[in-house]
Parts: structure tokens; sequence; C-alpha cells
């Protein structure tokens, strides 16, 4: 508890010199782009849309940094719910334009182990992108911080400023209209 404590004002810290030192963002950078990185590119399976949202995660960071307030919750909570709205508008703007999942250029498998296996997870992981893209911002929210940032659930009701009951209810919900969804298209 102690070290969490010691994490969070570490964190308060780094948070409060953000908004006078512009060369903190390096230090956030390197904190926590490789983790968003691949918190991405779990989600969308494009390196290049993965890159683009980091990037753009972090330009925000920077340009919002004045206005922000300090939550008591990390500042990669705040990455996450940028990156997530980034990804969300990515979809919805490409929605049209769909992206074979067997295009080698642009669509990495998880391991070379087993190709038949690697395309089923890619085609499987590209379903569930779409479905995600279909729920509600607040339901595709609370199943981000959940599930792909690992937030447990009062992290989750803290990052959104309700509490642990509601995120509780709010996960649980939006996992039933997942699993309705997923059983729909079995």
């Amino acid at each position: 508890m102690q070290s969490d404590t010691k994490n969070m004002e570490q964190e308060k810290a780094l948070f409060d010199r953000l908004k006078s030192d512009p060369e903190a963002i390096t230090e956030l950078y390197d904190r926590h782009a490789k983790q968003l990185y691949s918190f991405l590119l779990k989600r969308c399976g494009h390196k290049e849309t993965a890159e683009d949202i980091v990037a753009q995660s972090f330009i925000k960071l920077l340009e919002s940094a004045h206005k922000l307030e300090w939550k008591g919750v990390p500042i990669s909570a705040w990455l996450y719910r940028v990156a997530l709205n980034a990804l969300a508008d990515h979809w919805r703007s490409s929605a049209v334009k769909k992206v074979s999942a067997l295009d080698e250029d642009t669509w990495d498998p998880p391991s070379d182990d087993d190709p038949a296996w690697n395309t089923e997870m890619t085609l499987e992981r590209e379903k569930l992108g779409e479905m995600m893209g279909e729920l509600s911002q607040r339901d595709q929210e609370v199943l981000t911080l959940r599930f792909y940032a690992g937030f447990k659930t009062e992290e989750v009701a803290k990052e959104l400023d309700i509490s642990n009951n509601h995120a509780a209810v709010l996960i649980y919900r939006a996992l039933g209209r997942m699993r309705k969804m997923i059983v729909a298209t079995n």
C-alpha cells in the first residue's frame, strides 16, 4: 500500500511538471508508449494505425496539459481514454473501407508457430474489433479500461468518476451486449 502511495506521489509530481516542463512528455512517453502501442495493436491489429494513435495521444496530452486537473489516477488512464476514443473514431471513419486481415503488409500475426491458428486469431480479433466499434462509446470505454488496460473495477470507477457499483454494472452490461453480438454471429 505504501508503494502505491509513493507511485501516486511520483505520478502527481510528473503530472505537475508536465504543466510547466514540456520535457516531462519524454519521460511519460518512455514510461507508457510501448504499453499503449501494444494495447492498440491488440485492438486493431494494424501497426500503422496503432503508431498513429499513440502519437496522437501524446500530442493531445502535450496540448492539453495546461487544462488537465489531477484526479488521483495515473496519467496512463487519461492516455488510454484518449487512445480508445481515437481508435473508435478510426473505426467509424474506416467502416466503409474494410481491410483484409490477411494483408501481409499491414497485419501482424501473433506468432509464426502455427499459420492456421494465426490466421484464425487475426480474423477473430478483427471481428471483435468490429463488434467493439458497434458498442456505445461508454461500453467501449469501460471494456477497454477493464480488460485491455487491465484496470480493476475500482480503477475504472475512479477514472470515469463514478461509484464502484456503477462501474461494475456498466462492465456487466457491456459484456452482456458483447456476448449477444458474439452469439448472434455464431
